[in-house]
């Protein structure tokens, strides 16, 4: 009887491992199969783990230092520079009234700006040089993505899914700004906003000696 017990509860145990780690391991074999690695090199700071939904709260009119980093260094990649911040009237709850997500913006009718698009989700959600599945996503604290009807989301393991905003009924209906195909949107965890996770801190690192 002792032995019937304990098998199940086991069985239990290893089943809800495997289903912890199914969202990074999504991520994983959706980008690692492509054969793109980030390096860990540039890193003191262990990765962060996979950023669970930090919905706005306050409304913020100023940026903070993570998030205008991110966006400068989007812009330097090409495409152009969205808003970052939002007004607060309405009661609509939204990252940009926080100041902590970005639209980059990039027009997915344009092939030039579809590769730039697919290179940065590729360099998002890539395993670093450890194993560590979207690693440069994790050290940036982006909370999710959205481009042309998908959403990427840290706390599904960053693993595509259809994206239809509340604002529309249809895809039809839905302008070109609210299915996300004329810009890139990023929201940031309020710590990547406040650029103290570890790719911000690398970024000031001075470079070593030659």
């Amino acid at each position: 009887m002792r032995v019937r017990a304990v098998v199940p509860t086991t069985v239990l145990l290893v089943l809800g491992l495997l289903l912890g780690h199914a969202a990074a391991a999504s991520a994983e074999s959706s980008y690692g199969r492509r054969g793109i690695v980030t390096s860990s090199a540039p890193y003191v700071m262990p990765i962060e783990p996979f950023a669970g939904y930090q919905p706005q709260t306050k409304c913020r009119q100023k940026p903070k230092p993570g998030i205008l980093a991110l966006a400068d260094w989007l812009v330097a990649r090409g495409g152009g520079y969205g808003p970052i911040s939002r007004s607060c009237t309405g009661t609509s709850t939204s990252e940009h009234k926080e100041s902590r997500a970005f639209d980059w913006l990039l027009d997915a009718t344009n092939p030039d700006d579809q590769v730039l698009a697919q290179a940065l989700l590729d360099e998002l959600f890539a395993p670093d040089d450890t194993g560590e599945p979207a690693a440069l996503a994790r050290r940036m604290g982006i909370m999710y993505v959205i481009w042309n009807d998908t959403m990427y989301a840290s706390y599904r393991g960053f693993a595509p899914e259809r994206y239809l905003s509340s604002g529309c009924r249809t895809r039809k209906s839905c302008s070109p700004t609210l299915r996300h195909r004329d810009h890139v949107h990023l929201s940031l965890t309020r710590q990547g906003a406040k650029g103290l996770t570890s790719w911000y801190y690398a970024q000031q690192q001075p470079p070593a000696a030659g």
